[in-house]
């Protein structure tokens, strides 16, 4: 009996090793990311993006993996999570970028300046027609809180098995302040809240060929990111009744990754819509432990 219990932990010792191994195997070769290896990419206006495999990086810790990227991502409205980690981690289960914090800046950073053009626009279409007396003034607060990883795909890879990739929810809270109003405005009208949950899954949808810049790549993994969208508000049913019925817009996004390379092409924006937000790979290099040069295009 104790044999029999001991070749059942030494077949289960070595079925866990073959899983690690074969995850480790699906990590490395869809996402190479050997220190010193880099990715030039050019996005449809032909503006280049440069991605360098760095040092590891702590934080709180933990160790991650890191990218640099030139030039700088210096404006939050270029920001794009599946494109721009600067931490990650490639694990048995998961290649998953640690990017919740760098979700959470650009999200209050993009809705703020929107927020202001927008209440802007308002004081200015009523600057001089308020009666004499009555001021009106806004305060807001943008509250964004997402998971901490996006979880790119899954080692080894399952095709056609949706997975959570991210989750935001982001609460925008507003304030109306009327000074000088001859009636006493409803608190409910001057006090407005407002919260949208974002779930977006991914799906790893088959293999192609895909052409670039860099070249073609064969059995390239085709994975692709569908936003649900949600949107509840504290306005009254009676004001609700009066705006249109608005339904949030969807988007999708579409990554390939090439063996041996990593991503070699990205596409993203509204489904069905021309204004696709699109890189693909224009040169590369990546190291490898036998080669200091690594392979090249």
């Amino acid at each position: 009996m104790l044999k029999s219990f001991q070749s059942i932990f030494v077949l289960l010792l070595i079925f866990g090793l073959g899983v690690t191994l074969l995850a480790n195997e699906w990590a490395t070769n869809y996402f190479p990311d050997k220190l010193g290896s880099y990715w030039i990419y050019a996005d449809q206006e032909g503006n280049e993006l440069t991605r360098y495999a760095v040092e590891e990086k702590d934080v709180e810790g933990e160790t991650f993996r890191a990218f640099d990227y030139e030039p700088e991502i210096d404006d939050w409205e270029k920001y794009l999570y599946a494109v721009h980690p600067f931490l990650y981690k490639v694990g048995e289960e998961w290649v998953a970028f640690y990017v919740g914090g760098d979700i959470e800046v650009a999200t209050e950073s993009i809705l703020t300046k929107k927020l202001d053009e927008t209440l802007g626009a308002i004081r200015q279409q009523f600057a001089g027609q308020l009666p004499e007396g009555i001021t009106m003034d806004f305060n807001y607060t943008i509250e964004p809180k997402a998971q901490d990883y996006f979880y790119l795909f899954p080692t080894p890879v399952k095709y056609n098995e949706e997975w959570i990739a991210m989750r935001l929810n982001v609460t925008v809270k507003m304030k109306m302040d009327i000074q000088g109003a001859p009636v006493e405005i409803p608190a409910e009208l001057k006090s407005i809240s407002s919260t949208t949950n974002i779930v977006e899954t991914g799906n790893v949808i088959g293999t192609e060929v895909v052409e670039t810049q860099a070249g073609t790549f064969e059995d390239c993994l085709k994975i692709e990111y569908r936003t649900k969208t949600t949107v509840n508000t504290t306005l009254p049913t009676e004001f609700k009744q009066l705006l249109p019925e608005q339904q949030p817009a969807e988007s999708v996004t579409t990554l390939w990754l090439a063996p041996n390379v990593g991503i070699v092409k990205f596409s993203s924006g509204q489904e069905n819509s021309d204004d696709m937000k699109t890189l693909e790979l224009k040169n590369y290099e990546i190291q490898t432990d036998e080669s200091e040069s690594g392979d090249s295009k």
